[in-house]
């Protein structure tokens, strides 16, 4: 019977299982949260996704990888590549976890996205709003997620708000500005 191991014990995990037990497949979750959802239907190793024994103990126990969450460390989905094939490929994990590489990937694939622009200073912010128009989204580059990490920006009236919301008035974060776009169905 083939073990599938995921990394993260989300609500994506805990449906995997769910769906796979009736196939005869079998889970373990690797989660750092002792009270992780998927641990309702799967067996759970409680430990930190960077913590390289526990990786090895997932490892020998599974057959295959793969994740519930963009957030999972890319660097441990890799070390896990070594010694047992994982799904994505870690490198697709990677580039998922940083916005601007995300779009800058598919613009090169040519795959449509709307306008979008890299943001590092207050000043490339407000150079974005004008080179990439608004009304616009700001982005966090990582761990944003379902809305988190954004700020939608209507006017230029918005911009120090929105600068400021986001918690990176010292230039230490990187940014995403995207426009927005109409979809047509």
């Amino acid at each position: 019977m083939t073990t599938i191991g995921i990394l993260g014990g989300g609500q994506l995990a805990r449906m995997m299982a769910l769906a796979g037990a009736p196939l005869g497949l079998r889970f373990l979750v690797m989660d750092s949260a002792a009270d992780a959802c998927a641990a309702q239907f799967a067996p759970l190793l409680g430990a930190d996704y960077r913590d390289e024994r526990a990786l090895a103990e997932f490892a020998r126990r599974v057959d295959v990888v793969t994740f519930d969450f963009e957030n999972v460390p890319a660097e441990s989905a890799e070390w896990l590549a070594q010694r047992v094939p994982v799904f994505p490929n870690p490198r697709a994990l990677a580039v998922a976890q940083d916005r601007l590489a995300e779009k800058s990937l598919f613009h090169e694939l040519g795959i449509g996205v709307p306008a979008f622009a890299a943001i590092d200073t207050r000043a490339d912010l407000d150079r974005a709003a004008c080179d990439v128009g608004l009304p616009a989204i700001l982005k966090t580059r990582r761990l944003g997620y379902d809305g988190k990490g954004q700020f939608r920006i209507m006017s230029a009236d918005d911009l120090d708000a929105a600068w400021l919301a986001l918690k990176c008035a010292g230039g230490t974060c990187r940014f995403d500005l995207g426009s927005l776009c109409s979809i047509r169905t």
